[in-house]
């Protein structure tokens, strides 16, 4: 088995660390909240389930990646953009095999 580098030294963790720009950091939170919000709006005031769960998706794809960019952390964003494309996915299905 194989053993992360951080367990032997703590400084090589430190260089692993993934360090984005903070324009892009700004970008990634500004889209994410502004899919998140109309995704919230249109699947919930306007009614259309299907756009407002896909925007709600690709801003939780977004989110993830950001916070992927700060923390470094793989589990989390991954299992964010696992939950995202398994909504973008029932959706599909609903929409293409719907009455």
């Amino acid at each position: 088995m194989l053993e992360s580098p951080c367990w032997v030294d703590k400084e090589v963790c430190e260089s692993l660390k993934r360090d984005a720009p903070r324009w892009l950091k700004l970008g990634l939170s500004l889209g994410s909240g502004l899919l998140l919000g109309t995704g919230f709006f249109v699947g919930v005031v306007l009614r259309s389930v299907l756009l407002g769960v896909l925007r709600f998706a690709l801003g939780a794809i977004l989110f993830a990646v950001r916070g992927y960019l700060i923390t470094g952390d793989r589990a989390v964003a991954g299992a964010l953009i696992f939950v995202a494309v398994v909504a973008i996915g029932i959706e599909a299905i609903v929409y293409f095999l719907g009455p």
